[in-house]
């Protein structure tokens, strides 16, 4: 009940939205590929506008590998001779017929009236020489046929595009599927392009899941992720400065996996945005609600002094919070306690959320916003958090050090420690 609750607002915000899909071929079995449909004909169901672009990336690995042949790449990209050009078209149309396989099947349980429609909606060119060498059958992206997509997403159906394309000459070519994703996205301004793969997500050094990404920290990552991250990544961040919003690079195998993205604020994968979702502002009076929610467990732990629904109403101009989609996720506030020092209160974040790198980003915009009215200390009572709080530079200090005005309202029965920054 509590994920069907969360994800009410994310399903009538997604209404009329376009999301391309990058579908990949990694240890699809009839059962993966089943619920895979099923998630996607739900979307379709939500009035979700849906593209998906097939890759057979892995299809065609396995078979020229069992042929003891090998292929040639050059700067990461597949040469296609005639030979393989004849392979690939047999391997996109099986997977072609196992995708309609299982939309017959999803249509059948959902009594769904949902369309999965192919067609020429990419043109492609050939790559031509690069360095010497002739990529012969291997094309890039001339054009996207946004009108005959939408025509089809206007009908309800859902498009499928397949990476083999022709050329104006009717020469057919083998195009890289993440350049058509990230290309179809860009073309069709679509609100998110998800791109399936091996690898649920990206990693951290420490082998932590990394959540949300933006443009500028993808530099600092990406030469420790597998090939296969990068190739999605390189995609993301073509689309996300084509104009595309937000990318989502998740686990293929993993059941669920889109739905998780999209319905839940923590997710399953790694999102790719220009800029960070979760924004911090200045709260407002129709925060009320949803701090009063967001504080209520730590107050009946004890961790935070209860403030009645009156009492935050009053105070509403000392805080902050952390906002995504909406939703409300952190709270902090700041009460001045003389001319140069203040009390840092009510740090509060959805313990799901990441809490560690919200709950970091809200102590540093309140530090910000301290030093910009000059304060130069902070102080924080606390009866559960010191350990935190003293891992980002707050010292322990005494009741004794706090201005007069706040030792005259010091709790003793709360006995909270009490600790000082200098900022």
């Amino acid at each position: 009940m509590a994920w069907l609750r969360e994800a009410g607002p994310y399903i009538e915000h997604f209404r009329g939205k376009t999301f391309v899909v990058l579908l990949s071929d990694v240890a699809r079995s009839e059962l993966t590929t089943g619920r895979l449909v099923e998630d996607l004909v739900l979307l379709n169901s939500l009035g979700v506008r849906l593209i998906l672009v097939q890759s057979t990336r892995h299809a065609i690995n396995a078979h020229r590998s069992a042929g003891g042949v090998g292929s040639t790449f050059h700067q990461g990209r597949r040469i296609t001779d005639s030979g393989l050009l004849s392979d690939i078209k047999h391997l996109v149309n099986e997977a072609a017929h196992r995708m309609q396989a299982a939309f017959v099947r999803a249509r059948h349980r959902n009594q769904s009236q949902v369309q999965l429609v192919s067609g020429h909606f990419v043109y492609a060119k050939p790559l031509g020489i690069f360095d010497g060498v002739d990529h012969q059958l291997t094309g890039s992206i001339r054009r996207v046929d946004t009108a005959a997509i939408n025509e089809q997403l206007d009908l309800g159906h859902i498009t499928w595009i397949d990476h083999l394309a022709y050329a104006p000459s009717g020469q057919l070519y083998n195009l890289a599927s993440e350049e058509i994703a990230a290309a179809v996205a860009i073309a069709m301004h679509a609100d998110k392009l998800i791109l399936l793969g091996e690898q649920d997500c990206l990693f951290d050094q420490q082998g932590a899941r990394i959540s949300e990404l933006t443009l500028s920290d993808i530099a600092s990552v990406e030469e420790h992720q597998p090939s296969d991250i990068k190739l999605r990544l390189t995609a993301a961040e073509r689309a996300v400065r084509g104009g595309v919003p937000r990318c989502h690079l998740l686990g293929a195998t993993t059941d669920g996996a889109i739905l998780t993205e999209l319905l839940t604020t923590e997710g399953s994968g790694t999102l790719v945005t220009q800029e960070p979702t979760a924004r911090i502002r200045a709260a407002r009076t129709d925060d009320l609600a949803s701090l009063l929610h967001l504080l209520a467990p730590l107050e009946s732990s004890g961790a935070l002094v209860q403030r009645s629904r009156e009492k935050l109403e009053a105070e509403i101009a000392h805080f902050q919070v952390v906002e995504q989609d909406g939703r409300l996720l952190g709270s902090a506030a700041l009460y001045p306690l003389d001319a140069h020092s203040a009390e840092l209160a009510c740090l509060a974040v959805e313990p799901e959320q990441g809490g560690e790198t919200l709950g970091t980003r809200l102590l540093h915009a309140m530090e910000t916003r301290a030093r910009a009215e000059g304060i130069e200390t902070l102080f924080v009572l606390t009866t559960q958090a010191q350990d935190w709080f003293t891992e980002r530079g707050f010292s322990e200090s005494s009741v004794d050090a706090l201005p007069e005005n706040r030792q005259a309202l010091y709790n003793f029965q709360r006995n909270s420690a009490v600790l000082i920054k200098k900022i």
